[in-house]
C-alpha cells in the first residue's frame, strides 16, 4: 500500500503583508493623533489654563514660624538665548512623555531670609564694628586659672586686658548666647513669645545620647508644649539643649537652617574667627570662636532688650502643657540661672566682689569651664568679661573677680 507523504507548501504571503501594512498605517495615525493632541495641549490649552496662576512676587508667609520668599517669574525681557527654542520644546515634551515620573519632592522648611521683613524683637546694630579693639594689658599666666581671657569696656569696645584673646577656643554652652540672640531677632511677630513649641521625642533622644544639660530631656515630657518665651528662658537659665533645637526648628524649620542664621550673624558682626555647627555648643571640631569674638557677641546681645532681660533673670517659672485623660493640663518648671542664682548663691563672696548683671556658663571636656559675664559697676560703667579653659567653676569665678578688680578700676 502506497503511503502518501504530506507536501511542504510555501504559504501565500501576499494577504499577510497587506494586513501588516494596514496595521502599521493605523498605528502611525494613532501616534500622530496622540502627539498632535499633546502639542496642542502644551502650546495652547495649558497656557490658557495657567495664565492666572503665576506665583506671586515678593515675600510669602506659609506659617507663623518662619518667613519665605517666593522667587519672581522671569519677565519678558529675558534674553532669547536663555529661552528654549520651539523644536527644543517639542523634543523635551516627547522625552517627558515617555520618561518615568519622578517622586514628589518634600517641601523644604529651611529658613529663607526675607530682607523686607521687620522682626519686632530685633535689636539695633552697634555703631561700627562690634569687635572689641586693642589688646589692653597682657594678663600674666600666673594671675588667671583660665587659658583664654579678655575684659572689654562695653561702651566703646576697648580692651582693658587680654590673654590669648585671638586664639581659637571651643565655646561649649557660651554658644547659647548667639542661639538666644538669633532666636530673639528672628521672632516673626509681636505675639511670638506666646506661641507654643512641642518637645519632640527625637530631639530628646539626641540630647540624651550626647549627655546635654537641661530639664526637658526626660521621656515623660515628650509631646508636651511650652511657650516660646519659656523655651528662651530654658536656653539662657538652664542651658537646655532640647530647647535650643526646638526653638531652632520653630524659627527656621531645622537646626541646620538656624545654624546658618547664626553664622550669618557672626559675619554681620565682622567675626572672622567664629564658626558654629550646632545650637547648643556640644563639642564639634569645626565649632569654635575666640575670647575676643565671644565678648563681641555678648556685648551685642546685651544691647537687645529682650536678650538682656532673659540673661539677667535669676529664676523663671515655666508652664508645661499636656493632655491628661484627653483634657488639657499644666505643670510648672522652676528654671534657675546656673550662675546668677546657683553659683553665686553658693558663693556669695563672689557676688559681693563682682556686680554681675548677666552671664552664661559653659562646660565641656574639650572646652573645660567657661564663663562670659556682663558687669555694671557702681558708676554705671559696663564691662564684658570672657574666660575659657579653666579647670572648674571656682577657677573662672576667681578669674572674673580678679580681672574686674584689677583692670576695670
Amino acid at each position: 500500500m502506497n503511503q502518501r507523504n504530506p507536501q511542504n507548501k510555501t504559504p501565500n504571503s501576499g494577504p499577510e503583508i497587506r494586513q501588516l501594512t494596514f496595521l502599521a498605517v493605523i498605528l502611525a495615525a494613532l501616534l500622530v493623533l496622540v502627539l498632535g493632541g499633546f502639542f496642542v495641549f502644551q502650546l495652547v490649552v495649558e497656557p490658557l489654563l495657567n495664565r492666572n496662576n503665576t506665583p506671586p512676587i515678593g515675600p510669602q508667609t506659609p506659617g507663623n514660624n518662619w518667613s519665605e520668599t517666593v522667587t519672581a517669574q522671569p519677565d519678558d525681557n529675558t534674553p532669547e538665548g536663555d529661552k528654549p527654542g520651539f523644536f527644543q520644546s517639542i523634543w523635551a515634551g516627547i522625552t517627558n512623555l515617555f520618561s518615568p515620573a519622578d517622586a514628589p519632592e518634600q517641601e523644604s522648611q529651611g529658613a529663607i531670609e526675607d530682607p523686607q521683613a521687620t522682626y519686632p524683637f530685633a535689636g539695633n546694630a552697634l555703631a561700627g564694628s562690634a569687635i572689641p579693639v586693642g589688646s589692653g594689658k597682657a594678663v600674666a599666666d600666673s594671675t588667671t586659672h583660665s587659658k583664654y581671657a579678655i575684659l572689654v569696656n562695653a561702651a566703646d569696645g576697648s580692651v582693658l586686658a587680654s590673654e590669648l584673646a585671638d586664639e581659637r577656643m571651643y565655646p561649649a554652652s557660651l554658644t547659647k548666647v548667639m542661639t538666644l540672640l538669633v532666636a530673639v531677632e528672628h521672632l516673626p511677630h509681636e505675639h511670638s513669645l506666646q506661641d507654643m513649641v512641642k518637645i519632640t521625642e527625637e530631639v530628646q533622644e539626641e540630647m540624651r545620647k550626647r549627655n546635654s544639660s537641661g530639664m526637658l530631656s526626660p521621656n515623660e515630657y515628650a509631646g508636651d508644649e511650652l511657650t516660646v518665651e519659656s523655651m528662651l528662658y530654658a536656653i539662657a537659665l538652664e542651658s537646655d539643649g532640647v530647647a535650643c533645637i526646638e526653638i531652632a526648628k520653630y524659627i527656621a524649620g531645622s537646626e541646620q537652617a538656624f545654624v546658618e542664621l547664626m553664622n550669618q550673624k557672626a559675619q554681620e558682626l565682622g567675626l572672622t574667627g567664629t564658626h558654629f555647627v550646632n545650637t547648643h555648643g556640644l563639642h564639634e571640631d569645626d565649632h569654635y570662636t575666640t575670647a575676643r569674638e565671644m565678648a563681641a557677641i555678648m556685648r551685642y546681645a546685651m544691647q537687645n532688650e529682650l536678650c538682656a532681660k532673659i540673661m539677667s533673670t535669676e529664676r523663671y517659672n515655666a508652664t508645661g502643657h499636656y493632655l491628661k485623660n484627653g483634657q488639657p493640663a499644666t505643670y510648672t518648671f522652676y528654671f534657675s540661672h546656673s550662675y546668677l542664682a546657683d553659683a553665686l548663691g553658693r558663693y556669695p563672696a563672689f557676688a559681693k566682689q563682682v556686680p554681675i548683671v548677666a552671664a552664661k556658663t559653659g562646660l565641656e571636656t574639650q572646652a573645660k569651664s567657661c564663663l562670659v559675664s556682663y558687669i555694671v559697676d557702681a558708676s554705671g560703667n559696663a564691662y564684658v568679661c570672657v574666660t575659657a579653659f579653666a579647670d572648674n567653676q571656682i577657677s573662672y569665678m576667681e578669674d572674673h573677680a580678679g580681672l574686674y578688680n584689677t583692670y576695670a578700676k
